[in-house]
């Protein structure tokens, strides 16, 4: 566990908590044993709760996974009371990472983030932790907009399948990672004011604010990943129907040629079967059936 401390305001943080790391921490801050084994658990729902003497949150981070480009989240588990900020989670977070080194490396951050105490401290945290949901965000957007093109106005012949599904799959991820944390902003904007002051209310109505928005982009992304799914798969049978009509076409029109050459190729005496032109007549008609059905299914619009 790393610890930064300013003023008695005192920042700690752990990447990858032990039970032991844990237990030594509810023996000094008191937190309830309830608190240490959600902290523990590998998946819990995002959450406020509020004690006499601390605040226990769980809230989830969504990034992106380098290799496979999926969005995936990660638990962050915060204590938090009058002179102390506990944060806990499992795996780097370059947020945190970037916070704890520029804080360490600047002491007039340190002033402007924890002077002020916790509770402005835990609003500058999750303003960084949400305005990087803004890049994912865009990201889909900008992913939405290549397909779209490539669907409206390329001639290109692409199968988008397996892009509109990661893409759909992302959104759907957002979705029900951003869900809950409204809830959990308006609780901390609305009560907890032992440990968010009143005038800090504004300040987490501004991130509020940032995730309503950020949840009418990802409504219209799923808006248009289902359009342009249906757009996919009416394209797909299109290009089907397509293949099917070329498909039967050649098979009707070789159905009478076959049967002449099959009729032609027995061993009987048929018309024309002894006359020296014998082939040629025989190719002739087959020719003249042949146009004469292409010119039927070309008045028809079949082809």
């Amino acid at each position: 566990m790393r610890s930064l401390t300013y003023k008695g305001v005192s920042w700690h943080d752990d990447p990858a908590p032990t039970e032991q790391v844990l237990q030594e921490l509810q023996k000094k801050y008191g937190f309830h044993e309830l608190d240490i084994e959600d902290c523990l658990s590998e998946h819990e729902r995002p959450k406020v709760e509020e004690y006499d003497t601390y605040l226990f949150l769980v809230f989830h981070i969504p990034y992106r996974a380098r290799k496979s480009g999926r969005i995936i989240k990660e638990e962050v588990n915060i204590f938090m009371g009058p002179d102390f900020f506990v944060t806990l989670h499992r795996g780097k977070i370059p947020i945190l990472d970037r916070l704890w080194s520029d804080l360490e490396a600047s002491e007039k951050l340190q002033e402007e983030y924890l002077q002020h105490g916790t509770g402005f401290f835990l609003y500058e945290l999750m303003r960084h932790f949400f305005e990087d949901v803004f890049p994912l965000v865009d990201s889909i957007r900008k992913e939405l907009r290549r397909m779209e093109e490539i669907l409206f106005e390329t001639d290109e012949e692409v199968d988008l399948l397996k892009d509109i599904m990661n893409t759909k799959r992302n959104i759907i991820a957002m979705r029900s990672i951003l869900l809950p944390q409204r809830t959990l902003i308006a609780t901390l904007e609305h009560k907890n004011k032992k440990f968010v002051p009143d005038e800090l209310a504004l300040y987490f109505d501004d991130i509020l604010d940032a995730i309503e928005r950020q949840w009418a982009l990802l409504d219209t992304a799923k808006e248009m990943i289902d359009a342009l799914q249906d757009t996919h798969e009416s394209w797909l049978s299109h290009k089907t129907n397509a293949v099917i009509q070329v498909l039967t076409i050649f098979s009707v029109t070789m159905l009478p040629l076959t049967f002449i050459t099959g009729l032609y190729g027995m061993n009987v005496g048929l018309p024309f079967g002894a006359h020296p032109n014998a082939f040629f007549i025989v190719m002739g008609v087959m020719g003249g059936i042949l146009i004469a059905m292409l010119t039927y299914f070309a008045k028809k619009h079949w082809l």
